[in-house]
């Protein structure tokens, strides 16, 4: 064998291997390529729809969030929000499907036209969400909010409030509007496979002039119930008033009674005192009490045929009797 030759297979062979090894990568890319396009990840608060495009059918029960596969040819995953959903309509706020107004315009059963700011919740339930797939033919959740959650919404809103004049729309009704609203949207959501948490309305735009006399009446309102309160305030402290006036006229007459019975008290005490004092007076006593005042000496008196104001004679008969 010549030296050509067998300098000339090494190469064949290294060619060989490098011809192996690009094959083996680019199996490797393939399946791995085919792995990722069959990984579908469902993020938490969604439910996944998977629909078959051979049979044209969707496979039964939604998948729940986590890491899912699937057969990248023959098959396609939606997923559809199952957590509350919040849909704004609502003036100068991007929060309303992007508009500088968004808000709702109504006339009320005067003409006046009115603007209503609306939020409504809602959610898919998540038992229905193949159904859902099904009725608006995959969908994604941003065609049904359109066409369901707004477009629905605005057309009921202004068949309800054109019942209802501006001042009922601004205040007193706005609570009725809403609920009258929400039964409506609930009846709508529910053949929609959708579940209406709560419609309200946020705020009421008026045209300024409208707003303006809206404004005075609420004043004058707030003035008069300030002015009720402040009577309410005065006939309180009238009362009480009169109560603390009662009261010390009755401690008055109270103590006034109390005196005036004391006073009888005593009195009547005296008087059997002076009672019990008369009974017991006899003349005999009288004349014994005198005796033991008298010194012994009789009185002198001037003038002629004066009489002795004590007789010494009776006092001294007593007095030897006593001694007897």
């Amino acid at each position: 064998m010549s030296a050509n030759a067998k300098n000339a297979r090494p190469p064949r062979r290294g060619l060989l291997g490098l011809l192996t090894l690009g094959i083996a990568a680019l199996i490797a890319l393939v399946v791995l390529g085919l792995t990722f396009s069959a990984w579908r990840t469902i993020e938490p608060g969604y439910v996944g729809i998977i629909f078959n495009k051979v049979d044209r059918q969707v496979d039964a029960g939604a998948l729940d969030p986590g890491w899912q596969f699937i057969n990248p040819f023959t098959e396609s995953i939606q997923q559809y929000p199952v957590t509350i959903q919040t849909y704004s309509m609502v003036a100068n706020d991007n929060d309303g499907a992007g508009s500088i107004d968004d808000s709702i315009k109504i006339q009320s059963s005067e003409g006046q036209q009115v603007n209503l700011d609306v939020v409504i919740q809602y959610q898919v339930v998540k038992e229905e969400a193949d159904d859902l797939f099904q009725d608006w033919g995959g969908a994604p959740i941003n065609i049904v909010e359109d066409r369901v959650v707004r477009q629905y919404t605005r057309s009921q809103v202004p068949l309800v409030a054109s019942r209802y004049g501006w001042e009922q729309i601004s205040a007193s009704e706005r609570e009725k509007i809403s609920n009258e609203v929400s039964a409506r949207l609930e009846t709508e959501f529910v053949r929609r496979h959708l579940r209406l948490i709560s419609f309200g309305i946020r705020e009421v735009h008026l045209p300024e002039q409208l707003q303006q006399a809206l404004n005075q009446k609420i004043q004058a309102q707030q003035e008069a119930e300030r002015q009720e309160y402040q009577l309410q305030q005065a006939k309180v402290q009238a009362e009480q008033d009169r109560v603390a006036a009662e009261g010390k006229a009755n401690a008055l007459k109270a103590q006034a009674e109390g005196e005036a019975s004391a006073t009888l008290t005593r009195a009547e005490a005296q008087a059997q005192a002076n009672q019990l004092l008369s009974r017991s007076l006899t003349p005999d006593l009288i004349r014994y009490q005198q005796l033991q005042r008298w010194d012994g000496k009789l009185p002198v008196f001037s003038g002629g045929g004066a009489t002795p104001l004590i007789d010494a004679t009776s006092l001294i008969s007593d007095t030897a009797g006593a001694g007897q």
